[in-house]
């Protein structure tokens, strides 16, 4: 499996490449590029669809698609999603991702990522085995954390799990009022691992216990409020008119400005006030290392708007 953990963006097109991924592709269902949001296909699929903004930039969604299962990740699936990052990062003019769950079947509650495949993770049977596994979730987040713009997590349905740390390592999160999030692993047997570790930076300590220890499952009122989603809406339209608005006020930022930011506040995450600092000032010399082109841009732009 490659190492995705050790890859950067300007390393992707090499994971595009990798024997080991194609192989293990090669005879599944092949990644689509259109809208894939639909039941339709029962197998489990990661696919991506795209659109052009008004302002020139690109905006793409995509989309962990299990119908039957309530959009649980498998390897394959993560495999699939390390992929789609792969092929989003190489391309100059994507200004915004969309991370969503696919349509399930009729019958099933909705979901956004129910959680990792449990009869997979049934079949382990040693640390190795069960190390590969995990590493596959990390290398997923890590892969989304990775990508040059910012990841909205639309989140309709249940989040639970491996599900949750994969919304957690999006940049932003919007859910429906009937959204349902919990991280229950202690109740089969296994901690909570990887990208939980994201949680008490969004939630605090205290409620990472609470949520880890008591594998209780939250709503989507008690999420937003205590920080674990930015936004909450009624509606599924109302979650499609809330991400637009959000991707429509990225995409007319400044592209490397965004990118910049993104990094700033992943470093953020890691080091104290004063190291915190002198990134900020090192982030804010480097746009001017062309003689501040995309600065001078759009503050030229904001300076002529005011006058008119």
């Amino acid at each position: 499996m490659v190492d995705a953990a050790n890859a950067t963006p300007t390393r992707y097109d090499q994971l595009l490449r990798c024997p080991k991924i194609q192989r293990r592709l090669q005879h599944q269902t092949p990644m689509h590029t259109h809208s894939s949001n639909c039941s339709s296909a029962v197998a489990p699929n990661v696919t991506i669809s795209r659109r052009n903004n008004d302002t020139g930039g690109r905006i793409a969604t995509i989309t962990v698609s299990h119908p039957a299962k309530l959009n649980i990740v498998s390897s394959l699936v993560l495999d699939k999603l390390i992929l789609a990052c792969a092929e989003l990062s190489i391309e100059s003019n994507l200004r915004a991702v969309v991370l969503e769950g696919g349509d399930t079947v009729q019958g099933k509650s909705p979901a956004f990522i129910g959680g990792a495949d449990i009869k997979e993770m049934n079949q382990l049977s040693s640390s190795k085995e069960a190390e590969t596994f995990i590493s596959r979730i990390h290398h997923a987040c890590k892969a989304l954390r990775d990508l040059p713009t910012p990841v909205i997590a639309r989140i309709d349905g249940y989040c639970l799990g491996a599900g949750l740390e994969i919304a957690a390592a999006c940049d932003l999160r919007i859910a429906t009022e009937r959204s349902v999030f919990g991280m229950p692993e202690v109740n089969v047997g296994i901690p909570s691992v990887v990208e939980a570790a994201l949680l008490p930076g969004l939630i605090g300590m205290g409620r990472t216990r609470r949520l880890l220890y008591l594998a209780e499952n939250i709503n989507a009122v008690t999420a937003e409020r205590w920080g674990l989603v930015e936004r909450l809406v009624d509606s599924r339209q109302e979650l499609d008119d809330a991400v637009t608005e959000w991707v429509t006020r990225i995409a007319k930022t400044g592209p490397h400005a965004m990118t910049s930011q993104k990094r700033l506040t992943q470093t953020w995450e890691n080091v104290p006030v004063d190291d915190g600092i002198t990134a900020g000032v090192k982030a804010f010399s480097e746009c001017y290392d062309d003689g501040g082109q995309e600065p001078k841009s759009f503050m030229e732009a904001f300076t002529s708007r005011r006058r008119s």
